[in-house]
C-alpha cells in the first residue's frame, strides 16, 4: 500500500526546489520509517510532479486539533517526542523538514506520530514564498537566512504549544506574525513550569540558544513527561491518541460494527457503491 500525490504545478517552476528534491528524494526514500513518512519514489513529467509515499492508515494531526491534545499534556507530549525523533532521523542524514507543522504530522492507529513531507517546500527566486508556513516560522528564516536543523526544532516548538493550548503560539496577519516571532515572548504563562522552560528553549529568539539538536530536545521531553506525570506518561498518552485515531478511522454512525482493517473497509465501500 503506498499514497500517490500530485503536488502543485508551480513547483516545476523553482529550479532551487527541484534540484534540491531531486538529490534528497533517494536518501528520504531509505530513512527509518518508525516517525517519518517516507517519499519512496517521484515520477516527473511537463503536466507536474507526483509522489509516492508510504501509506499510514490513521489522521493528520492537524484534524485532531484542539480537541485530542489540548488538556492532555501526556498526548501532546507523546505527540512531539514522536516528531523530534522523526526529526533527528531526517537531520542525521542531512535532510531539513523546512515546513514543520500539524498538516504534515499523521499520527497512525497505534498513537504514533509521524513527519510527513521532509523538504517539500518551495521558493522562488523572486521571493515570492516563505520558506515555510507563517505561524511556525523561525524568526532567522522572516530576515531570510537558510533553513537550518534550529528552524525545524524552533517549528517543534510551536507545534508542542498547539497540541496544549490548541492554537498556535501567534496568530494575526504575515507583518504580525513577523513582529511576534522577531520579538514577542513565548506564549509560556498558561503551560505548566517545565514544559514552559522548553518550550522558551525550542522557540528561542537566537538559534544557537535552542536545543543544539532534535535528539537532545526529544530527551528534555522524556524528562518532562516523567516529571509530569510519572513512568507510565508515554503509554496513556499514546493510547489515548489511538484512541481518537480509531474514531476517526471508524466513525460510529450506526449499531454495526465497523469493518476492521484494510480490506474490511474496502469491502464494506464496494457493498455501499453497489
Amino acid at each position: 500500500m503506498v499514497t500517490l500525490r500530485q503536488l502543485p504545478h508551480e513547483l516545476l517552476g523553482d529550479p532551487e526546489f527541484l534540484r534540491r528534491f531531486r538529490a534528497e528524494a533517494q536518501i528520504v526514500a531509505h530513512l527509518d520509517p518508525t516517525y517519518v513518512v517516507r517519499t519512496r519514489a517521484h515520477m516527473e513529467d511537463p503536466f507536474g510532479l507526483a509522489l509516492i509515499s508510504d501509506y499510514v492508515e490513521g489522521a493528520a494531526l492537524r484534524l485532531m486539533l484542539p480537541a485530542v491534545t489540548a488538556g492532555n499534556v501526556e498526548a501532546a507530549l507523546v505527540v512531539a517526542r514522536d516528531v523530534l525523533l522523526g526529526l533527528e532521523t531526517a537531520h542525521r542524514e542531512g535532510i531539513l523538514h523546512r515546513d514543520l507543522q500539524p498538516a504534515k504530522i499523521v499520527v497512525d492507529r497505534h498513537g504514533i506520530s509521524r513527519v510527513a513531507d521532509l523538504g517539500l517546500v518551495a521558493r522562488t527566486p523572486s521571493r515570492r514564498w516563505l520558506p515555510g508556513t507563517p505561524e511556525y516560522l523561525a524568526p532567522e528564516l522572516w530576515a531570510g537566512e537558510p533553513s537550518s536543523i534550529a528552524s525545524d526544532l524552533y517549528a517543534a516548538g510551536c507545534v508542542l504549544v498547539e497540541c496544549l493550548t490548541g492554537t498556535p503560539p501567534y496568530e494575526g496577519g504575515l507583518a504580525q506574525l513577523r513582529d511576534l516571532h522577531a520579538a514577542g515572548a513565548p506564549p509560556v504563562q498558561d503551560l505548566p513550569p517545565e514544559v514552559a522552560r522548553m518550550v522558551s528553549i525550542a522557540m528561542a529568539r537566537r538559534p544557537e540558544e535552542r536545543h543544539a539538536r532534535a535528539w537532545d530536545f526529544a530527551q528534555d521531553v522524556e524528562e518532562v513527561g516523567r516529571a509530569l506525570a510519572g513512568t507510565g506518561w508515554e503509554r496513556r498518552g499514546r493510547r489515548h491518541l489511538a484512541a481518537h485515531v480509531a474514531l476517526a478511522l471508524f466513525p460510529r454512525g450506526g449499531d454495526d460494527e465497523p469493518p476492521r482493517g484494510l480490506i474490511g473497509r474496502a469491502r464494506a465501500l464496494r457493498r455501499t457503491r453497489g
